[in-house]
């Protein structure tokens, strides 16, 4: 029975040992609430659901800046945080489909390219979150937009900007370069332990009236990070540990 008790407590030391030779791997998706003819995709993320922010408005269309900012627009105006969850649009064939695990999003249901209403010209303001990492993630996130979007991350080492906005040109659709409705804009992302928050800032600059149809917005984003697997010099001091400690209980059972 001695010989049984000491195979059983090996073999939970090599349990123990091998599970931590994995990485840790987490989803990040955009969603919100149902949006248009029902269209509501399972999504499984550890984020938070996508907030509308809130908006800087103008009249004309407005040339985009080289080195935008997190709130750019119109000098003297601000967005209004409002926390409102944003709406789940249906994707008709103007736009690709989301990215797997992931909604396209707006400010209202029929900011999507089905049953569409203009929103006014300017930018749009949405964030999500996911808090409570313990270590650093690294992947990679995927972005579409219309017309196209900054994506900023603000993490304990402050805010950065990840994407640019794609150069708006002539598409009719959406933005000539990436990110845009039919491109698929995809970077590194990186994040740190504790809180971290992306921040998408929509570009609507349509052809037709604000108000009118023809020219949606949204944006749709997936990512999958992971956490670095222990170096094996540092599984193998885990298991020299688990080992000496297994070796105690030996002694101690016989000792018994």
């Amino acid at each position: 029975m001695k010989n049984i008790g000491k195979i059983a407590v090996l073999g939970a030391v090599f349990t123990v040992s091998a599970s931590f030779a994995f990485a840790d791997s987490i989803s990040l998706g955009s969603y919100g609430s149902a949006g248009l003819l029902g269209y509501n995709p399972t999504v499984t993320v550890a984020n938070g659901a996508v907030e509308y922010a809130g908006a800087e408005t103008y009249s004309t269309v407005a040339a985009i800046p080289a080195t935008p900012g997190a709130l750019v627009g119109q000098a003297g105006t601000g967005f209004t945080a409002t926390g409102v969850e944003s709406t789940e649009l249906n994707p008709s064939s103007v736009w690709s489909g989301p990215v797997s695990n992931s909604s396209w999003v707006g400010i209202n249901a029929n900011a999507g390219p089905a049953s569409t209403s203009n929103p006014a010209f300017g930018y749009y303001e949405f964030t999500t979150s996911v808090s409570g990492l313990l270590t650093a993630y690294s992947g990679n996130l995927s972005v579409y937009a219309d017309d196209t979007t900054e994506v900023l991350l603000t993490d304990s080492a402050g805010t950065s900007t990840l994407i640019a906005f794609g150069a708006l040109g002539t598409d009719l659709h959406c933005a000539d370069n990436a990110p845009t409705c039919e491109t698929l804009d995809t970077v590194a992302l990186n994040l740190l332990a504790g809180t971290d928050t992306l921040t998408f800032v929509v570009e609507q600059a349509g052809t037709g009236p604000v108000g009118g149809t023809g020219d949606p917005s949204g944006v749709d984003f997936a990512a999958v990070v992971s956490s670095p697997a222990p170096e094996p010099s540092s599984l193998l001091l885990l298991g020299s540990g688990l080992f000496g400690a297994a070796g105690m209980f030996f002694r101690r059972r016989v000792a018994a």
